[in-house]
C-alpha cells in the first residue's frame, strides 16, 4: 500500500518526491532554461526572490505582471506554477512552495491570458526556442485554441521538438470547461495529477479522473500554492496545472544531470522509470505510464534507451516524419498518443526513491496504445 504523505500539509510533495536529497547532492536545475506559459504572475513575492526569472514581452498579450498585487484571481495560477519550479520555500506567512528545480532559469510568457491574440501560443513557443529553452511547461489552455490553433500549434510544437525542446502540458481537469490544444498534438508530455496517497485526482462525483491522452502523473492534489486564499501566504491548490510544473522541474534535474542525453532519451527514461522498480512500459487512462520518479530519473543513465520519442500516435499531428524527415521537417500533420498497461508499483513506497513529476516534451517513435488502457486499473 502506498505511503500517505498528507500529514505534510501543502508541502507533502517535497517528502513524496525525495527532492531535498536530490538538491543536497547538487542537482538543482542549474544551467537549464524552462519556459513557463501561463496567465498573470506576481514576481515580487518573497517566494520568488533570488530566482532567475525573465518576463518575455509578447505583442499579442498584455503584460502578465501588470495586475495589482491584490488581483489574486489574475495572478494566483501563474505565480503558483512558477513557485513549484523555482520557489525558495518562503511566503508572507512563513513557509512556502519549494521549487523542484530552484536554480533553473525561467522565461515567463503570459500567453494564456484571456486577452491574448489567437496566435499568441505559436509566437511564444517560437520565441522560447529562439531564447534557448530546454523545456516548456504549460498549465492550461483555451477552448478556442483546440479548433483555431490546431495547425499553427502543431507546427510550432514540431519546430520545438526538432530543436530538442521538451514540451510538457497539463490535461484538463475533468470538470474544466477548457480544452488543452496540446492534448492532441504528438510529442507533448500530457500530465495529470495524483494525491498524497498516490491515488488519481477525483472528479466532483468522487470518481477517478481518466483521460485517453495521459502520459504521466505527478503530485497535484492539495499542493503548495500562493494567492488561493486571498493572501501571498502559502495555501493549497489542486489539479493537473499543479502537477505539470513539478514534472517540468524534475525533467530539468534530468537535463542537468545528463547533459549529453537527447530529449528523446530523457523522455524514454521518464516513462520507463516510474514506480519503484524497473518494469516494462505500461499504460492506463488514470496513471498513464505511471507516477514520475525523480530519484530514478536522476540515477538512471538515459543513454541506455533508444533515441526515439515514445509519444507519437497515428492520427495526430505532427507525424514523426514531419518532425524528423531530413527532406521536409516543417510539415505539421500527424498522429495521436496511445499506450497500454498501468503503473507497475506506485512510487511513494520506494525506499530512498521519490516519485516526482517531470515533464518535458520530446519526440519518440515508440507508439503508445492509449486506446488499450484499462478502466479498472
Amino acid at each position: 500500500m502506498a505511503q500517505d504523505f498528507s500529514s505534510g500539509g501543502p508541502l507533502w510533495y517535497v517528502d513524496a518526491t525525495k527532492i531535498s536529497a536530490i538538491h543536497d547532492a547538487g542537482t538543482t536545475g542549474e544551467g537549464v532554461t524552462i519556459a513557463v506559459f501561463d496567465g498573470g504572475m506576481y514576481p515580487e513575492i518573497s517566494n520568488l526572490q533570488g530566482a532567475d526569472i525573465e518576463v518575455r514581452d509578447l505583442a499579442q498579450c498584455p503584460d502578465p505582471t501588470a495586475p495589482a498585487p491584490t488581483a489574486f484571481a489574475a495572478l494566483q495560477h501563474g505565480t503558483s506554477v512558477t513557485s513549484l519550479i523555482v520557489g525558495n520555500g518562503t511566503s508572507d506567512n512563513g513557509s512556502g512552495p519549494v521549487g523542484i528545480a530552484p536554480d533553473a532559469r525561467i522565461l515567463y510568457y503570459g500567453a494564456l491570458q484571456t486577452d491574448c491574440d489567437v496566435d499568441a501560443f505559436p509566437v511564444a513557443l517560437a520565441d522560447a526556442v529562439a531564447q534557448g529553452a530546454d523545456i516548456v511547461s504549460m498549465s492550461g489552455g483555451y477552448r478556442r485554441l483546440d479548433d483555431e490553433l490546431s495547425q499553427p500549434a502543431a507546427a510550432a510544437v514540431a519546430d520545438a521538438l526538432r530543436a530538442g525542446v521538451l514540451v510538457v502540458a497539463s490535461l484538463p481537469n475533468a470538470d474544466s470547461v477548457w480544452e488543452n490544444e496540446l492534448g492532441d498534438i504528438n510529442g507533448v508530455v500530457n500530465v495529470a495529477a495524483v494525491d498524497a496517497m498516490a491515488q488519481a485526482a477525483k472528479k466532483r462525483d468522487g470518481s477517478d479522473m481518466a483521460n485517453d491522452d495521459v502520459d504521466v502523473v505527478a503530485p497535484g492534489v492539495d499542493v503548495a500554492g500562493l494567492g488561493w486564499d486571498g493572501t501571498w501566504g502559502m495555501s493549497a491548490w489542486s489539479g493537473s496545472s499543479a502537477a505539470t510544473p513539478i514534472v517540468a522541474g524534475v525533467l530539468a534535474l534530468g537535463v542537468q544531470k545528463w547533459p549529453d542525453a537527447t530529449a528523446s532519451q530523457l523522455l524514454q527514461s521518464l516513462i520507463r522509470n516510474t514506480g519503484s522498480t524497473p518494469h516494462e512500459l505500461e499504460w492506463s487512462n488514470r496513471f498513464g505510464h505511471g507516477i514520475v520518479n525523480a530519484t530514478r530519473l536522476v540515477e538512471e543513465d538515459p543513454s541506455q534507451y533508444a533515441d526515439e520519442n515514445p509519444l507519437f500516435t497515428d492520427g495526430q499531428v505532427p507525424t514523426f516524419d514531419e518532425v524528423y524527415a531530413p527532406t521536409d521537417p516543417s510539415s505539421t500533420d500527424g498522429p495521436e498518443p496511445d499506450g497500454d498497461g498501468a503503473p507497475a508499483v506506485l512510487p511513494w513506497i520506494l525506499v530512498g526513491g521519490g516519485a516526482v513529476v517531470v515533464a518535458a516534451i520530446v519526440i519518440v517513435a515508440v507508439s503508445r496504445r492509449k486506446s488499450g488502457g484499462r478502466e479498472d486499473v
